[in-house]
């Protein structure tokens, strides 16, 4: 019998065609994990991207004793669907919802979903393991576990107090890829081809980014691996056939004294020929920051500038200048590391002018920029700045909840994901957005090489809406 069944949803459930292959393991579902079987409990992992088993049939099986659920704002529905699937097995089964949109619509989600019976706020680790020990070994009662949200027997909802962040994060054990098939994960090394493994070394950021949730989740204080805990993790995903590594952090250079251990310990065992990437802050990195990391083994850094409008920086509290992204432009061509620059269109207050800035922004420095990424239309995520100004300014609809059913049809053009609202402003609505979209498009459907490849994705996934999408989106914004 299993103690513990965690499930990581894919967006579409499981009968949308599309299993078989995920992107990366869920990192920090295999992070609670690995903490709960180091505290003696038996969990079994369902990721729905690799994983077809038969939910309804497991559960009948196995009859755990708690069911935890993770998940995005992308897969809120295909959650609340499997917290329903868990209920009509057994209704006694408590179900747990984790993640960072579960932490921002606690009182959303447990005041239109009666299938679930817990929210976790924040970190899962202590939390989880506290719930578990309630509902396996019968220690402990409800309303001393922090950071959890419930229904108490009224119907009301109860918050806890906040659970403290965990300081030492060398004290968890590593994730617990053992748990998935992780050769059915298809994320590779940008430019180069080869297998790469994920790996987080940091949680927090304090920075504030208007369309980002990452300091609101964790916090604004951020908290450190070692970078001998980092290099021992590292060690074994090479061990396990990995060719390379992708940092996730949310900005791995915050902190130049551990951005440079972590380069030391990679020299110092000899693994600086190891190919790995990670994401910087054109304000955090200097030309010998830059340096240190090539010299590690680091070959391509992600950056966001999302905009070319300092107006617009501002209003999003990205806290960068131009000046800093021209000059780590520079100093990364001169150390000899490539480039992948994000860009965004839409933002708070942003106009048609502030956005043309930014294409030429992109368009000067060309040759400079190895590979872009980003995109057009500002998704609005709980717990941002962004969704904060969409409520102020009655740019959501007067009824929305993150727990009901909602659907644009007009946003699939921009992403697919019409579930997800979109930001619509004054002079920055649909029509000026898809004009932006058809321009940033543009060059890729007259590349012969770009859209081959773009058809071959398309294919693959069989995600034959894509074309449609495009295709009527173009339509709308050249003859409407």
């Amino acid at each position: 019998m299993t103690d513990i069944l965690l499930i990581h949803p894919t967006e579409g459930g499981l009968d949308t065609g599309k299993q078989g292959h995920g992107g990366m393991p869920p990192l920090g579902m295999l992070w609670i994990v690995a903490f709960l079987e180091q505290n003696g409990l038996s969990v079994h992992v369902i990721d729905c991207q690799i994983d077809n088993t038969n939910i309804e049939e497991f559960l009948i099986r196995e009859n755990p004793h708690m069911v935890g659920i993770g998940g995005t704002s992308h897969t809120r529905f295909d959650v609340f669907n499997l917290a329903k699937t868990v209920k009509r097995v057994n209704s006694d089964i408590p179900v747990v919802y984790g993640g960072p949109h579960a932490t921002f619509t606690a009182h959303d989600t447990l005041s239109n979903v009666a299938e679930i019976n817990y929210v976790v706020r924040g970190e899962g680790e202590i939390t989880t393991l506290e719930l578990c020990n309630l509902f396996v070994r019968g220690r402990g009662n409800i309303e001393n576990i922090l950071g959890i949200s419930y229904r108490d027997k009224n119907g009301s909802i109860i918050d806890n107090p906040e659970r403290p962040r965990i300081d030492n994060l060398d004290s968890l054990p590593f994730p617990d890829r053992s748990k998935v098939d992780v050769k059915r994960y298809e994320m590779s090394m940008d430019h180069l081809g080869l297998p790469g493994a994920s790996v987080m070394t940091s949680r927090g950021c304090p920075v504030n980014c208007s369309f980002c949730s990452a300091s609101a989740m964790f916090g604004r204080s951020l908290t450190l691996r070692s970078a001998s805990n980092v290099l021992d993790e590292i060690e074994i995903l090479l061990e396990m056939g990995y060719k390379g590594i992708k940092f996730f952090d949310s900005t791995l250079t915050l902190k130049k004294s551990h951005v440079l251990s972590i380069c030391d310990e990679f020299k110092r065992r000899g693994l600086n020929n190891i190919p790995w990437e990670c994401e910087v802050r054109v304000n955090t990195v200097t030309k010998e920051i830059l340096a240190a990391i090539r010299e590690a083994g680091c070959y391509l850094i992600d950056f966001g500038v999302e905009s070319a409008s300092t107006k617009v920086l501002k209003d999003m509290h990205k806290g960068i200048t131009i000046e800093q992204v021209e000059r780590t432009l520079d100093w990364s061509k001169e150390v000899g590391l490539k480039t992948k620059v994000f860009f965004t269109f839409g933002h708070i207050r942003e106009t048609l002018e502030d956005a043309y800035k930014t294409f030429d922004f992109i368009k000067r420095h060309k040759q400079k920029i190895d590979q872009t990424g980003g995109g057009v239309g500002i998704k609005i995520y709980p717990g941002t700045t962004v969704e904060k100004f969409a409520i102020a300014n009655d740019l959501l609809p007067k009824d929305f909840s993150w727990s009901l059913p909602y659907r644009d049809p007009e946003t699939d053009f921009f992403w697919g994901h019409t579930h997800i609202p979109m930001l619509i402003q004054p002079g920055m609505g649909y029509a000026e957005l898809r004009q932006l979209r058809y321009k940033l498009i543009l060059p890729k459907l007259l590349n012969p090489i770009s859209l081959i490849s773009s058809l071959r994705k398309v294919i693959k996934f069989r995600n034959w809406a894509k074309i449609w999408q495009t295709l009527r989106g173009i339509y709308k914004t050249k003859f409407r």
